[in-house]
Formats: structure tokens, sequence, C-alpha cells
């Protein structure tokens, strides 16, 4: 009965440990992560962010109709670096339906900069783009400590 009782104990204790483990509840937040980095749509046009933190873009996007996004112009790579680029599919995968384009982008320099995007066929040279989107990026102070 003894050794029943000791693996209790010992589930307990292990239990307790995992859930309610280091900076669960305990108010002791850790200042080393980094913010979260905002995600700008459609709707935003002007972009502020600090020197140094990333951010990211998303916008619908439905590769399956031969549409994708793409820059209109060059980054400027002294102000604003391309991170990441992911294709992102349809919660319910139904035949034609959208799903989003993310681009992930990190602040490297300090002056102002535009993001232009198309979208549009590739192969469809003399058409112009179905919608275009551009963003304005100015500099923000990074949030105090």
């Amino acid at each position: 009965m003894k050794s029943i009782e000791n693996l209790l104990l010992v589930l307990t204790i292990g239990a307790i440990t995992l859930f309610a483990g280091p900076g669960c509840g305990n108010g002791n937040l850790s200042t080393d992560q980094p913010p979260e980095k905002t995600i700008y749509t459609e709707k935003d046009s002007t972009i502020r962010v600090a020197v140094g933190m990333e951010f990211s873009i998303i916008l619908e996007s439905n590769p399956t109709t031969g549409y994708s996004w793409k820059f209109a112009a060059d980054l400027d790579e002294k102000v604003i670096q391309l991170v990441g680029d992911e294709f992102i599919p349809p919660d319910k995968l139904r035949k034609g339906a959208p799903g989003k384009q993310l681009w992930t982008f990190r602040r490297v320099g300090a002056v102002k900069t535009t993001i232009s995007l198309e979208y549009l066929r590739p192969w469809e040279k003399t058409k112009p783009p179905a919608r275009t989107k551009t963003f304005s990026i100015s500099v923000t102070s990074p949030t105090p400590e």
C-alpha cells in the first residue's frame, strides 16, 4: 500500500510541476522575449515600426487562379529586409478558395520607404494588375524598457 501512496505522490508532484511551472501565473514575466510582431492587412496603408523590429503583411491570395502577389518595386534593402514569404492555404479546402500570402520583414534603416505590391498573372504582360497595394513605412521609437 505504501508503494501506491508513493507513486501517487510522485505523480501529483509531477503534474503540479508540469502545469504550474515557471512563468505560469506567478507574475514573473520574462523580459527577454521580443514583443510580438504586428501583422498588417490590406486595410492598412501606414506601417510604423522601430529599427531592428520585425513586422508582417498578410493579403488574400489565390494562386489556383494563376494570380500571385509580386513586388511592384524593389525593396530598399538598406531600410527593409525580407525575412520570409509563405502561402497559408484556406482553412476549408474548397476548390478555388483563397488563402493568404504572408511576408515578414525586418526594419534595418531609419528612413521612410514604401512596399508596393501588385496582384497579377505573371504571363499576362499587357494586362494591368488586378489589385495593387502600397504600404508607407515610417519609423517609430523602440518600446521603452
